[in-house]
C-alpha cells in the first residue's frame, strides 16, 4: 500500500483563518483545489494568494452551495409551516426534495471531475490526483447542509430516522474521501458546544448534524487542528483541554503559524525515510 498523504482537519469559530490557511499548501509548492460550499471563500483564497505572493497558477477552486434555484421550495416551507403543527411537519413528506438534492449530486459530480472556476478547466476525478496535490473541502457546514437538504428537502424538522440518513450519508462521503485519496486532503469546520456522552462535560466538537456524528468526523482525519484567532493574529493549536486534538506531523502546541506547509514536509521526510519517489520527496517549498 502507498503511503498516504495526511489529511487534516481544520476547525474554528468564523473569522479564524480557515479557508485563508487552505491556501498555505500553495506555499509547499502543492497544487490545490478547493471546493467551497459556502458563499466568500473563494475571495478569501485570492486575498491571501494576492497577499503572501503565492502562484495562483497552483490554485483552483469552484462553489458548491447547498441552495436551491428559484423560491418554489421555500416557499413550500413556507406554507406547510403556517398550516401544520410539529407531528405533521415531521412527519410529512420532504419539501421540495427534488430541488435540494441537486445540491449533493452537484457536490459528488464536483468530486469525480473537478471544473475550476478561475481556468474554467477540467482536472478529473480527484481520486486521480497525486500527493503533488491537495483537495480541499470549505466547509463540513455547508456539506452537512446538503445531507439534511438531500434527506428531507426544506421540511423544517425531522424524524429520528430522517436525522440518521442524513448523518450516514455524510459520514460515507467524509469516509469515500478520505480513502479512496492519492492526494493531500483537508476540510474546514465550523465549532460548538456539545455534551461528551463519554465524560459527561461539554466539549467543543465540530458544528454538524448532531451530537452522535460529531465526535465520528475526526476519526477519518491523521491531523485535528483548532484554529483561533487571539490578539489580533491567527493560531493552531493541537493541544487543548476544550476539544479533542490530533498531531502526527505537527508538534504538540498551543501556538503553531497557521501553515499546512510543515505537514507536507513531514510527509515528504516519510517518503524519504521509506525510500519513496524522489520526485515526490524533493519539492522545494514556495517562500511562505
Amino acid at each position: 500500500m502507498k503511503l498516504q498523504p495526511p489529511s487534516a482537519l481544520l476547525m474554528g469559530a468564523p473569522g479564524a483563518g480557515k479557508t485563508t490557511a487552505l491556501a498555505t499548501y500553495l506555499a509547499a509548492g502543492i497544487e490545490t483545489f478547493v471546493i467551497s460550499t459556502e458563499p466568500g471563500g473563494n475571495e478569501s483564497l485570492l486575498d491571501a494568494v494576492r497577499t503572501n505572493g503565492y502562484d495562483v497558477n497552483l490554485l483552483h477552486f469552484a462553489s458548491v452551495l447547498p441552495s436551491t434555484e428559484g423560491w418554489e421550495a421555500i416557499d413550500e416551507m413556507t406554507k406547510n409551516i403556517g398550516i401544520m403543527d410539529f407531528e405533521m411537519l415531521s412527519k410529512s413528506k420532504g419539501m421540495g426534495k427534488s430541488q435540494t438534492r441537486q445540491a449533493a449530486m452537484n457536490f459528488l459530480n464536483m468530486l469525480k471531475d473537478f471544473k475550476c472556476e478561475r481556468t474554467g478547466k477540467n482536472y478529473g476525478d480527484f481520486t486521480k490526483f497525486t500527493p503533488n496535490q491537495a483537495l480541499c473541502v470549505d466547509s463540513l457546514t455547508g456539506l452537512s447542509t446538503m445531507a439534511w437538504y438531500l434527506t428531507v428537502g426544506y421540511k423544517p424538522t425531522g424524524a429520528p430516522g430522517e436525522w440518521n440518513i442524513a448523518q450516514n450519508w455524510l459520514a460515507a462521503v467524509v469516509l469515500k474521501i478520505n480513502s479512496d485519496r492519492s492526494c493531500h486532503f483537508a476540510m474546514t469546520a465550523h465549532i460548538e458546544k456539545e455534551p461528551n456522552e463519554i465524560t459527561g462535560v461539554n466539549q467543543i466538537m465540530v458544528s454538524t448534524l448532531g451530537k452522535k456524528l460529531a465526535p465520528k468526523i475526526p476519526i477519518n482525519f491523521s491531523e485535528v487542528i483548532y484554529a483561533q484567532r487571539k490578539v489580533g493574529k491567527f493560531l493552531w493549536s493541537t493541544m487543548d483541554n476544550q476539544v479533542d486534538l490530533k498531531n502526527r506531523a505537527l508538534p504538540v502546541s498551543s501556538d503553531l503559524a497557521p501553515s499546512f506547509v510543515p505537514v507536507v514536509e513531514a510527509y515528504r521526510a516519510r517518503l524519504k525515510t521509506e525510500g519513496g519517489n524522489a520526485a515526490l520527496a524533493s519539492v522545494t517549498p514556495a517562500a511562505a
